[in-house]
């Protein structure tokens, strides 16, 4: 399968270039596509491999802490960890540190989630078109012109169109989250096509959640998620193929990306089950604590913390059965963490999951319960089943096979330096060893 042709280069100013000549760049995010999975033999992904022979891929990509979805997509466009962009769950933790559960308020503007400039800001603000389709951290960002959410907008611009289409009708719309993932996913990528044909953005972003959610139900490494996979590789083909059709593929870069792994759980922790027993849930107590779970990590709250009550916290859960770490925000900090100095959404107290476990919701019952083979992630993002998957190919890029492992705020860095849009002060470093143009 043919899907580049060779021999193309950067143009030496994007801005000045008019529309119809400026360099594009499509990247999907493949949710939970572990580095291990890329490299199975028989791995059922022959466009994936295409886009590996024409240009260049990753032996992996290191995420950042946490290992989770919504950290992760904004690192890979800010080009920093969470010590500096501050999104630490799939959505903004309201409600913590008070005398109740913390909550996540997953439609919160991206301007209260994300404290830094994102390179689809940087594009917008130098005068390209970009677009996204079920990106996430990004609801209402005023950067993007074209855009189809992860919860559509039934009378939305891009929405309308699907509906003359009939690829979905209006009801369709306004109930999108009953339907299958993979039902979504379809929908995903006909919005992305039609954006890409009709709108020609110079920076898509494309996010497919399908192969997490059957991963979340049956665990990871089964043929469950390789089925998942070849379903993927046929969306990433629609996606050329759109590129193609709209007569851009000479000037498209192609980068496709995820944001962590995934590995399989047998046991599931209840912390607040022990900080119950603790007295530290009762009515009565001065320092109210209660912890928000999320799979491999776990953050705890306390109402009023000091030196002390944290030091107290972590005596609590180290060494409790499936705890892997107990970490205060200094030693979090150590991981890329933030502090609570530094933001409200930083924790009192840092728990890592063992491997095999997973930490859950409830506050009575057992603090350590059995489960049938699930899938989870946030576990340390030096744990090898964490690691992402990167293939680049297109315009630009240097066909230089299989690149060593790096870390994945070099995406934001990478994207900014093919559109020649400025990031400022970041973390990462483009990828110039695969970029034909340096």
């Amino acid at each position: 399968m043919l899907l580049f042709a060779g021999g193309v280069s950067l143009p030496l100013c994007v801005q000045a270039a008019p529309a119809t000549q400026r360099p594009k760049i499509v990247v999907i995010s493949l949710d939970a596509f572990a580095a291990v999975s890329l490299h199975e033999p028989q791995l059922p992904a022959p466009t994936l491999h295409a886009l590996m022979q024409r240009g260049a891929f990753a032996v992996s990509m290191q995420p950042i802490n946490p290992t989770v979805t919504w950290p992760n997509h904004t690192a890979m466009v800010t080009g920093v960890d969470a010590s500096r962009h501050h999104v630490l769950v799939n959505g903004l933790i309201v409600d913590q540190r008070t005398a109740t559960l913390p909550g996540i308020d997953m439609g919160a503007p991206k301007s209260r989630l994300v404290a830094v400039p994102t390179v689809y800001d940087a594009a917008h603000k130098a005068g390209l078109t970009t677009a996204q389709v079920d990106w996430v951290a990004i609801e209402g960002s005023s950067s993007i012109d074209w855009q189809f959410a992860e919860h559509p907008d039934p009378v939305g611009a891009i929405e309308q169109d699907l509906v003359r289409q009939d690829v979905v009708t209006h009801d369709q719309l306004v109930h999108f989250g009953e339907p299958s993932q993979a039902w979504r996913d379809r929908i995903y990528t006909r919005a992305a096509k039609d954006i890409i044909q009709k709108h020609h953005p110079d920076l898509l972003l494309l996010h497919l959640l399908a192969l997490d959610s059957i991963e979340h139900e049956t665990g990871f490494g089964n043929n469950a998620g390789r089925n998942t996979i070849a379903f993927l590789d046929d969306r990433v083909k629609d996606v050329v193929d759109a590129v193609r059709a709209a007569g851009e593929l000479d000037r498209t870069t192609f980068i496709i990306v995820s944001d962590h792994g995934q590995q399989s759980v047998h046991q599931l922790l209840h912390p607040n089950v022990l900080l119950r027993q603790a007295g530290l849930q009762a009515d009565s107590a001065t320092r109210p604590t209660f912890c928000l779970t999320d799979g491999g990590f776990a953050l705890v709250f306390q109402r009023h913390a000091t030196d002390a009550s944290r030091k107290a916290l972590k005596s609590l859960f180290a060494g409790q059965p499936g705890v892997r770490s107990a970490l205060t925000p200094a030693e979090a900090a150590k991981q890329g963490w933030p502090t609570p100095a530094q933001t409200d959404q930083a924790p009192d107290l840092l728990l890592y999951a063992a491997d095999d476990y997973a930490f859950d919701k409830g506050d009575t019952g057992d603090y350590v319960t059995p489960t049938r083979e699930v899938g989870d992630h946030g576990y340390p993002n030096s744990d090898p089943f964490m690691q992402g998957i990167f293939i680049a190919a297109g315009l630009g890029i240097q066909p230089k096979g299989e690149i060593p492992a790096f870390p994945n705020v070099d995406i934001a860095p990478t994207i900014a330096h093919l559109l020649h849009v400025s990031l400022g002060t970041i973390q990462g470093k483009p990828l110039t060893g695969i970029l034909a143009v340096k």
